[in-house]
């Protein structure tokens, strides 16, 4: 990493901050080091059938790759470039650089959830080949991987994600009953699983994610620590389940708004948070120990965002860092909707049938969760149908998201939805905002649960350097660009200074007038106002710029790879595959032409070009430019 980074990282700092990352760097370079040096010794790897044999394949999907669980894993491999990371001291190894590749999807593969899926297996055709697999896998992971030597020992919210997938193993294998029945299963857990066990727990609460990096990370640590304490006899047992708790109660209702919108302001990442919140929780119970009534109750507020931010085929704005992040995954299938999944779990816990959608379905994931009676509650419980449920805005004002819905019929039998999501959020959360895009006051429109003009995704984080400041950039999402500025300083790939800040002007029952100040510095203010009129599902959307100075001002319009657009004037139709198609009519001082070299990125690690409609204009003064879209 640079020296100018490590510069700019230090202005995110507070005083109080300073010390801890003194205190933290002596026990990351000093004691850590020490411990490695006292790492156990390897252990003999035990016999499997099915790697011996050579012949048997699965693949389970790792982003953009997949993993062949049934070969031996190459633990420190990244699969996208066939790099391999080093097996040295863990704190001083490189990760933010293409040195070694990508240490996410090194790190994917050692979250381990396709042993879950084996483990799976095991239960489902009680085959002792799947057992011996897994008992290799976890025996070939503790000699690759000493404690601190490795990527692998980098970050600790890998260390927890890896804790609450073993404890899941760990019951669907029912070690508790096989230790006495099933030969070899003691000597591999005292040997090999509970050893791995004791030394994740201690990393858990000995590297706290704090200060500016209290983010997601910290969820994870505090869930993972919790979740091992409910499972097995750690040491420091109760002091560290109440540590856990404590810190799982403080950040439920620190790192989401009582609307229940999570402050990182990553879409995608609702999921991977909801997800460490519910699962403490049914673990918690499961346990005897249960969280609070304001606990539940933002969890609740949660969910319901939720269920609201997603259109009727629970696809999600997209807004902020995605990165296919998984707390739990048992199946080996393709790309996993865990939202669809999500509503299914909140369902279940909070006996809601609200949360029920129409077309939701029974998974391993909730059959983990919630076992037979799980299952029972939910197929008794009605689904009321999406048309009733979902129609109508839902406006999170507090929060700066605003979501504009109209839905008509049942699903199943011509059901339409018109759905537009209007971002006027902060940019994100603490000083460094690290999952945070340049998106003020973008917006996104889905028509009949197929994306119509999107937002671009993510794609990456620490490699591919250009296409990283492309993805989170404002030109790459549909808002005005200011003299080729992003409305924030990006600072590094996952920090950003001089923050701007939303404002919302005024809100009707069917629109929304808000602003940012993210061009101060250009002496150009923006505010957009967006106006539904339901009865001709048609949205005005109306940009004001006041210039205290001349400005070059571009406004583009992303569209999503499988729709086409022709452009005529100051006319352009919109074909959706599936869905009705979408009329957009361009403000007249403005020249558009469509342009091909746009990305977007649905899914972490994969890219595809699309196309967008784009307009530049020189400005002075206050100007005003108005864009209607009707869906047809």
């Amino acid at each position: 990493m640079s020296f100018s980074w490590y510069i700019k990282r230090l202005k995110t700092f507070s005083l109080g901050e300073f010390f801890y990352r003194i205190r933290q760097r002596v026990r990351t370079h000093v004691f850590d080091k020490r411990l490695m040096k006292k790492s156990t010794a390897s252990v003999e790897l035990p016999e499997s059938s099915i790697i011996e044999d050579g012949s048997a394949h699965l693949d389970y999907p790792i982003f953009d790759k997949t993993l062949d669980i049934f070969k031996p894993v190459r633990w420190h491999l990244d699969l996208s470039t066939e790099r391999k990371f080093p097996k040295s001291f863990a704190h001083k190894i490189d990760i933010r650089s293409d040195k070694y590749g990508s240490a996410k999807h090194v790190w994917e593969v050692n979250r381990m959830q396709f042993m879950l899926h084996i483990a799976m297996l095991y239960k489902n055709s009680g085959n002792r080949k799947y057992l011996d697999l897994f008992r290799y896998h976890l025996t070939s992971w503790k000699n690759e991987n000493p404690y601190m030597m490795g990527v692998n020992w980098y970050s600790n919210i890998e260390v927890n994600l890896r804790l609450i997938c073993w404890y899941f193993c760990w019951r669907v294998l029912d070690i508790d009953s096989m230790r006495s029945t099933e030969p070899g299963i003691e000597k591999f857990i005292c040997d090999v699983w509970f050893p791995m066990i004791l030394e994740h727990a201690e990393y858990s609460y000995n590297h706290p994610s704090l200060c500016s990096s209290a983010n997601n990370h910290l969820i994870s640590e505090y869930a993972g620590l919790f979740v091992a304490a409910c499972g097995w006899d750690i040491p420091n047992r109760k002091a560290r389940l109440e540590y856990a708790k404590a810190g799982l109660e403080r950040e439920i209702l620190t790192q989401n708004t009582a609307e229940g919108v999570n402050r990182e302001e990553a879409a995608e990442y609702i999921q991977f948070i909801d997800d460490f919140f519910l699962i403490a929780a049914v673990v918690g119970r499961r346990a005897g120990v249960e969280f609070s009534e304001a606990y539940n109750k933002r969890l609740h507020s949660m969910a319901d965002y939720m269920n609201a931010m997603l259109d009727c085929n629970c696809n999600y704005p997209m807004y902020g860092d995605g990165d296919d992040g998984f707390v739990l995954r048992p199946d080996s299938g393709g790309h996993f909707n865990n939202f669809k999944s999500l509503l299914t779990s909140f369902a279940v816990y909070f006996d809601e049938p609200s949360f029920k959608r129409p077309y939701a379905l029974w998974d391993e994931k909730n059959e983990l969760l919630f076992g037979v009676a799980g299952r029972e509650k939910f197929v008794m419980m009605p689904a009321v149908a999406a048309g009733f449920v979902m129609d109508g805005n839902r406006f999170f004002a507090e929060s700066g998201h605003f979501i504009f819905r109209r839905a008509e019929g049942i699903a199943g039998s011509g059901f339409c939805e018109t759905y537009l999501h209007f971002d006027a959020a902060p940019l994100g959360f603490l000083s460094i905002a690290a999952h945070a895009h340049a998106d003020a006051l973008s917006f996104i429109l889905h028509v009949d649960g197929k994306p119509v003009l999107v937002d671009p995704g993510t794609f990456t984080y620490h490699t591919h350097k250009d296409l990283r400041a492309y993805f989170v950039s404002t030109i790459a999402h549909n808002t005005v660009c200011v003299n080729g500025k992003n409305q924030a300083n990006q600072a590094g790939p996952t920090m950003w200074l001089a923050h701007y800040h939303c404002k919302m002007l005024n809100a009707g029952e069917n629109f929304v007038e808000a602003t940012h100040d993210g061009y101060k510095s250009e002496g150009v203010s923006h505010t957009r106002k967006i106006q539904f009129n339901r009865d001709k599902n048609e949205f005005v959307i109306v940009d004001t710029l006041r210039c205290n100075k001349a400005a070059t001002v571009e406004i583009p319009f992303h569209l999503h790879p499988n729709v086409t657009a022709l452009l005529d004037g100051s006319s352009v139709t919109i074909e959706v595959p599936g869905a009705r198609r979408v009329v957009m009519a361009l403000d007249e001082k403005l020249s558009y032409t469509v342009r091909d070299n746009g990305w977007y990125s649905e899914h972490f690690g994969e890219k595809v070009p699309t196309k967008y409609l784009y307009a530049k204009m020189e400005c002075k003064g206050n100007v005003e430019f108005v864009t209607k879209l009707r869906v047809l």
